[in-house]
This record gives C-alpha cells, structure tokens and sequence, in this order.
C-alpha cells in the first residue's frame, strides 16, 4: 500500500511540474524555465525539479513535449517516401500548437542570445538527422540508389516548407501538399535501380526510369 501511494505521489508531483513546465513556456518563453520558477509554480522543492529535469534544456524539452523524439520520430520499418510524409504530416500538427509557434518564435528571435536554445536545437537536430540517416540507409539496403546523400539540406527542405505553410501563411499542410513536396524532394536525389543482368522491365524497354524499390521511385500519382 505504501509503494503505491508513493508511486501516485511521483506520477501526481510530475504532473504538477510538467504543468508549470508548459506554463511558464507559453507565457514567458525559455527565459523563464529556470529550477527555481518552475518549483516556485509547481509548489514542489527545487530538488525534486533538479531530480528529473537536472538541465534547463531538458526543461524546455518537457515544454515541448520531445522529451525522448526527435522533430522526425524513427521510420520503424515503412519506406523512405511514405515514412516522410506520415511524420511531416504529424510534424505539421505539431506545428500548430501554441506551444511550439513560441518555440519557433523563440528560436528566431533568441537562438544566439540563449545557450538554452542552442543546446536544444542541437540535441534536436542530432536526434533528427540520426532518425533521416537511418531511413535512408534502410532504404539503399532495400535496392535504393541515391545520387547524394544530404541528410541535413533534405531536412531543411521538408521542415522548412511546412513551418512557413503552418506558421506564416497559416495554411494548413495537407496530404497532398506533403506529398508533392517529399516526392520533389526525394525524386531529386534518387536515382534509377543498375540495370538488371537478366530482362529489362517494362519501362526500362522503352527508355522510360526503372523503379527504385527503396524509395519507390517513380512516385505513386496523387490522388
């Protein structure tokens, strides 16, 4: 019964400070995310702040809700193309919560004056480009062949994008917005599978691109 009750007590004292956590993110900013502020807000001892998040990065991460992903989580097996667009679709939600708008803005406005910030997006990135370097190294072992390998130039032409369409025009990143802007990406680097030693396929006779089974390239049209 104790171990219970103490058990509720860490789940309800974490609760209380991943509230403030946010709190304190939407109001204020990343500026305002110190141990102090947070266990002042929260009504726990500095101690138990330090105890779980010893970092002020790893209080802005809890703001955010990235606490263990990257922006792009791992592709867990799909395709190199269908991987994408299913985690810019869900990177594009993400985008509109207020929460991550201040980051952005955060960002922008704080990234060479906060060594918080700086921290964080470079444990972000880190997480990202790893989570990118994986797929695409799923995919050549799937038959894929790439002309160039840039994970982080692919990155900033896939988030950035969605982050103007989201945050700046305020338009929503649809299913076949995402689509067309991971296939411009991929198509450009992807190139077509060697040429098999035995019969060539069907488009490959008539000079037209073999697919590259790892990436499934040509693209599927877009409904």
């Amino acid at each position: 019964m104790n171990g219970t009750s103490s058990d509720a007590r860490v789940v309800r004292t974490r609760a209380l400070v991943q509230d403030a956590v946010r709190d304190l993110f939407e109001r204020e900013g990343a500026g305002a995310l110190t141990h102090q502020r947070v266990a002042q807000r929260a009504g726990v001892s500095r101690a138990t702040v330090y105890r779980h998040w010893p970092l002020p990065v790893d209080l802005v991460m809890e703001a955010l809700g990235v606490t263990e992903q990257p922006l792009l989580h791992p592709s867990d097996g799909q395709p190199l193309r269908e991987w994408l667009r299913r985690e810019l679709a869900r990177a594009a939600a993400d985008f509109a919560r207020p929460v991550v708008q201040r980051f952005i803005a955060t960002i922008v406005g704080d990234a060479d004056r906060s060594e918080v910030i700086t921290a964080l997006v470079a444990e972000l990135t880190r997480r990202t480009v790893g989570a990118v370097r994986e797929a695409l190294d799923r995919a050549e072992a799937e038959g894929a062949v790439f002309r160039r390998r840039d994970e982080y130039q692919l990155i900033a032409e896939l988030v950035g994008p969605v982050i103007v369409q989201v945050t700046m025009y305020r338009m929503p990143a649809d299913e076949q917005w995402v689509a067309r802007l991971v296939d411009v990406a991929i198509d450009d680097r992807c190139a077509v599978s060697p040429e098999p030693a035995t019969a060539l396929s069907a488009s490959a006779a008539g000079g037209g691109p073999r697919p590259c089974a790892g990436c499934r390239w040509p693209p599927p049209p877009v409904a």
